[in-house]
Parts: C-alpha cells; sequence; structure tokens
C-alpha cells in the first residue's frame, strides 16, 4: 500500500509538472505573440507618423546670376539648379524643408561691338548647396526664408578669350540668405522662384579692399525651378 501511494505521487508531481511546463510554454507563447505584435503595431504606428510628418520630392530648373563685384551687372549667367528635398511638417501652415541642390552660379558678359564694347567675360561657379527653409503655407502659396550653405565644386574663368582659371582662387564655402515664394499648379507640383544672395565672399576685391559691409565679391542668384512633392505629404 504504501509503495502504490508513493508511486501514485510521484505520478501526481510528474502530471503536476508536465502540466506546469505546459502552461509556462503556452504563456511564454502567448508573451512573445504579444511583444511581437506590440512592436510591430508600434511599428506601424511610427511608420504612419512619419509619413504624415515628413516627406520628399525633386526639383529642376534654371538658375540666372550675377556677381557684385566684378563690374559688371545683370543676371546674364544661365545655369541649371536641381536636386532633392526633405519636408518636415510642424502644423498645417508652417514647415521646414532641407534641400540639398546642384546650382551653377557665376557671371556672363557679352561683347557688343556695335556700341564699342568689346569686352567679353565669363565666370562659372558650380556648387553643392544645402539651404535650410523656413516655410509659410496660405492656400496655393508657400513662402520660405532661410540660409544656404554651398561647397564650390568648379570654376572656370574668361576674359576675352582668355583663360584665367585659377589666377584669382575662390573661396570653397559660401553661406547665404534664401528667401521665395512658391505656387501649387496642380497635386503636387509647384513652380518655385528664389532669390539667394552670398553673405560672405566668395573671393576677394582685385584690389584687396575689403570692408565689413563689403568683405569681396558675392553671388547674387535668381531660380526658377519645377518641384514635385512625392503623394502623401502635401501641406494644404
Amino acid at each position: 500500500m504504501v509503495t502504490d501511494k508513493r508511486i501514485k505521487n510521484e505520478f501526481t508531481k510528474q502530471d503536476m509538472n508536465t502540466q506546469f511546463r505546459k502552461f509556462v510554454t503556452i504563456r511564454l507563447s502567448v508573451t512573445w505573440k504579444l511583444v511581437f505584435y506590440s512592436l510591430f503595431l508600434t511599428f506601424i504606428s511610427f511608420e504612419v507618423i512619419a509619413q504624415q510628418r515628413f516627406n520628399a520630392g525633386i526639383k529642376a530648373g534654371l538658375s540666372t546670376s550675377q556677381v557684385a563685384g566684378d563690374n559688371y551687372s545683370g543676371f546674364d549667367k544661365a545655369g541649371f539648379a536641381g536636386g532633392f528635398f526633405v519636408r518636415v511638417l510642424f502644423n498645417e501652415k508652417w514647415t521646414g524643408q532641407f534641400e540639398i541642390i546642384y546650382i551653377q552660379k557665376g557671371s556672363r558678359h557679352n561683347a557688343n561691338p556695335e556700341k564699342g564694347d568689346f569686352n567679353y567675360y565669363y565666370l562659372g561657379l558650380d556648387y553643392i548647396e544645402v539651404p535650410v527653409l523656413f516655410q509659410y503655407h496660405q492656400k496655393k502659396f508657400t513662402y520660405e526664408l532661410g540660409p544656404g550653405f554651398s561647397y564650390l565644386m568648379r570654376e572656370r574663368e574668361f576674359l576675352d578669350w582668355q583663360d584665367l582659371t585659377g589666377m584669382r582662387p575662390f573661396n570653397k564655402n559660401e553661406i547665404s540668405i534664401n528667401m521665395g515664394i512658391s505656387y501649387t499648379v496642380f497635386n503636387n507640383f509647384d513652380i518655385n522662384w528664389r532669390y539667394s544672395n552670398s553673405v560672405s565672399s566668395i573671393r576677394d576685391h582685385a584690389s584687396g579692399a575689403s570692408r565689413w559691409y563689403n568683405p569681396g565679391q558675392t553671388n547674387s542668384v535668381i531660380a526658377f525651378t519645377l518641384t514635385y512633392q512625392f503623394a502623401g505629404g502635401k501641406t494644404e
């Protein structure tokens, strides 16, 4: 009888242990599933929030420019301006925009023999530029303002068809101020007009003169671009 009771107790303990392990396994399985689903739902939520708050796009168009301090005037140098941007939504009216663009700046003066002007001048400055803009939206219009940070990739300079490139080198870095306005044509397509002017000199004056308000030559640029913002984040 005692042996039977011991055997019965051992079987009972084994059954209890087996049932406990099954219970723990089931609970752990359920727990991990809950953790997995929670993480999955959290990830999806963050993705939705990110898509609602951030959006990207591309832009391309024409730049016209002049250089203050080169003895010529007029936005006669045409070039390319284009790249991509990322926009962050602050609220219904305000956004911030970060861009990386390739933009051609410089100056150009064509000879005009009929008026006794035989001088030809060409200056080409190619930059990688990073504008950081604050934007205000009002119906179909967007107003923007902010600094730009540029790095000079290439320079070319000619005077009366003589190559002067590198004789008076340009500063590699440029800081500028940008202001512009965009108009939504349809859907996510905008037409953008932007004016940019250097706040740091791109090169010393030929005379070497420098003042705090006029440290050297500076770029002035008017750019016209068509922008496309990928679907999902257009600000109304």
